[in-house]
């Protein structure tokens, strides 16, 4: 009964509106005599009488009048809703939820969210960072940047680039232990652990694939804490050449077994739940992929 009722509110507002029923009826793309059946049976069926009919006029009676101003009240608060969601899908404003491993941000994310900030200003960022995957159907994200291949096919995934960490370590650090010569070594000196990887280190060198076991002295979830305790001279770890690009440049860290990587290779995927995206987020899409393609 009231899912009837709300499907024939326009026609209640119009007729008001026109104050005709031929006018009325144009506008809404119906016949005059659908639209006065429509109301004739809302009439019956609520037992009032919402207009006074004659030949020339069309006026609400007093309970018409007053579920008039009701009803228009609420055609307009939908209205509204309809044209924020499709000025939302059209305008390059509003908030985009965005969540990432906090070790993928590094200087080129940086520089990326930095350059999308100024080109569009009106658009609103919300980043968080996670330390598990999230599931995109029930987390409250638009985009999300996710490693590995365990993604629902629901879920709309782009490639943006692989990962692969290398041991580095502090110079400092072998001024007390040994410089290790093959995997096995790792066992001689303090290693440092990101959760994430786990103690089980899987080593490749060409053909060649070992898995050390290690025992961590240090182990953290923030791949930020490994870098620094590995820049204070307190063991080897795992990490992403950009992340230290500049430590091992400027000699503040070196690479260990440079020869080796480290078998956590991964791809990191650009994922939304939808091919169909509100005009802010297929901005901040098409932005990722270009920066990430340069």
């Amino acid at each position: 009964m009231i899912q009837k009722f709300l499907n024939d509110i326009p026609l209640l507002v119009e007729v008001a509106r026109q104050k005709s029923f031929t006018k009325a009826a144009e506008i809404l793309g119906i016949g005059v005599s659908t639209l006065s059946r429509r109301i004739k049976l809302l009439e019956e069926r609520m037992g009032v009488l919402f207009f006074y009919r004659d030949t020339r006029n069309v006026e609400p009676t007093d309970n018409g009048a007053y579920l008039l101003d009701r009803c228009e009240f609420i055609l307009e608060e939908v209205q509204k809703a309809y044209d924020s969601v499709v000025m939302n899908m059209q305008k390059p404003a509003g908030l985009i939820r965005i969540c990432m491993f906090q070790d993928l941000y590094d200087k080129r994310f940086k520089e990326m969210l930095m350059d999308f900030a100024s080109k569009w200003p009106d658009i609103r960022m919300d980043l968080t960072f996670v330390e598990h995957p999230v599931d995109m159907r029930t987390d409250p994200y638009d985009v999300a940047f996710l490693i590995g291949p365990s993604i629902a096919l629901s879920l709309v995934a782009r490639k943006l680039l692989t990962v692969t960490p290398f041991l580095y370590a502090s110079p400092r650090l072998f001024e007390h232990y040994p410089v290790p010569v093959e995997p096995s070594d790792l066992h001689r000196v303090p290693c440092i652990v990101l959760q994430r990887f786990g103690r089980r280190w899987p080593m490749h060198k060409s053909d060649r694939q070992v898995t050390v076991e290690v025992e961590p002295k240090y182990s953290f979830s923030s791949v930020e804490m490994c870098r620094d305790f590995v820049l204070a001279g307190h063991g080897v770890a795992l990490l992403r050449g950009v992340q230290v690009e500049s430590d091992e440049r400027e000699g503040r860290l070196v690479r260990v077994l440079p020869e080796w990587s480290g078998g956590f290779e991964h791809d990191v995927n650009l994922v939304t739940g939808s091919c169909q995206l509100p005009r802010r987020v297929r901005l901040f899409v098409d932005h990722v992929l270009s920066h990430v393609s340069q």
